[in-house]
C-alpha cells in the first residue's frame, strides 16, 4: 500500500462503515427480496464472462432484444456480491427491461484497474450474447465508478451500445480515498486515484465527444463529500454538453439509497428505467 497518512476528515466523509452500523440490516433486506426472485426460476444466473473467480454474471431475461439495465454492485471494490442487487429485477421485468448483474473480483487481491477491465469483458459479453437494443450502464457507490468509466470509455470512442448512464452516489475521484483508512485494501497511488476517476477522466474528453444521457442520485441524508462526488461529475457532465437529470430522494443514506429500486412506482426506479426507452417511446 502507497504511505499516506489518514485525514480524518475525509475518513469522516468517505468511510461510512462505522457511520452506518445498520448498514448489515440492509443488504439483508436486499439479499432476502433478491433470493425470494431467483428462487422463482427462469434466470440465467453465474453466467461466466472472465477468467477471474467472481467473473459471472446474472441476467434476468425481459425478452429477447430487450433493453439492458446493466447494474454493478458497490462495496468499495472491496466487499459485496452481484446478488445483492437481484432485487432489482422485479421492476425491470415489467416494462420488459433485462437486468444484468455483474460480479466482480475483490481488493485487496486485485487493483481498481483490473476490476474496470473485468467490466468491460462483462459488457462485451452482454453486447455478444444478448445483443440488446440498448443498454444502460448503471451501478451503486463503486458500481457507480465502473459504470463511468464504460460510458466514458464508449465516449472516447464516439460509437457504442450505451444508451444512458445512471450513477447513484457513485466514486467520481478516487484521490481522497488514498487519504483513508479503505486505502488499506485499494491500495491506490496517486497515479491510480486519478487514472480511476472518472471526473477526471470525463474533463480529459476530446472536444466534441458524444456523451450519452446522465441521471446522478444521491441521498438526501449522505455526506458532504459524497453529495460533492455527484455535484462535481454532473455540472461538468452538462458543461461537456451531456444531457443530465439530478436526483436527491430525501431521508436517504448511502445504503437505503437502492431501497426504493424494489419498487416500480418509485421516481428513482422510474427514471432509471426510463433510460432505458427509445426517444420515440
Amino acid at each position: 500500500m502507497p504511505h499516506t497518512l489518514i485525514d480524518p476528515a475525509l475518513e469522516a466523509e468517505y468511510a461510512l462503515r462505522r457511520r452506518h452500523p445498520e448498514r448489515e440490516s440492509v443488504y439483508d433486506g436486499h439479499r432476502r427480496l433478491g433470493a425470494a426472485l431467483r428462487a422463482t426460476g427462469g434466470w440465467r444466473l453465474d453466467q461466466r464472462y472472465g477468467p477471474g473467480p467472481r467473473c459471472l454474471l446474472d441476467v434476468f431475461p425481459a425478452g429477447e432484444g430487450a433493453p439492458v439495465l446493466f447494474f454493478i454492485h458497490g462495496g468499495y471494490w472491496r466487499a459485496l456480491d452481484k446478488s445483492d442487487v437481484s432485487f432489482i429485477a422485479g421492476p425491470c421485468l415489467a416494462p420488459g427491461v433485462t437486468l444484468v448483474a455483474p460480479g466482480y473480483d475483490l481488493a485487496p487481491g486485485v487493483r481498481v484497474a483490473d476490476i474496470v477491465d473485468e467490466m468491460r469483458l462483462a459488457l462485451s459479453w452482454v453486447v455478444e450474447n444478448l445483443a440488446p437494443s440498448r443498454i444502460v450502464v448503471a451501478g451503486h457507490s463503486a458500481g457507480g465508478q465502473l459504470a463511468a468509466m464504460l460510458a466514458l470509455d464508449q465516449a472516447a470512442r464516439g460509437d457504442g451500445p450505451i444508451c444512458a448512464l445512471a450513477g447513484l452516489s457513485g466514486v467520481y475521484d478516487l484521490r481522497p480515498l488514498r487519504h483513508t483508512s479503505i486505502n488499506a485494501d485499494l491500495r491506490l497511488s496517486a497515479p491510480e486515484a486519478a487514472a480511476m476517476s472518472p471526473l477526471l477522466r470525463l474533463g480529459d474528453l476530446p472536444p466534441g465527444a458524444r456523451l450519452m444521457p446522465l441521471l446522478c442520485a444521491v441521498g438526501g441524508d449522505e455526506t458532504d463529500g459524497f453529495k460533492r462526488w455527484s455535484r462535481d461529475f454532473a455540472e461538468l457532465w452538462g458543461a461537456r454538453g451531456g444531457a443530465v437529470q439530478r436526483m436527491e430522494p430525501a431521508r436517504r443514506n448511502h445504503f437505503t439509497l437502492l431501497d426504493p429500486l424494489a419498487d416500480g412506482a418509485d421516481p428513482l426506479t422510474r427514471a432509471i428505467l426510463a433510460l432505458a426507452r427509445p426517444p420515440e417511446a
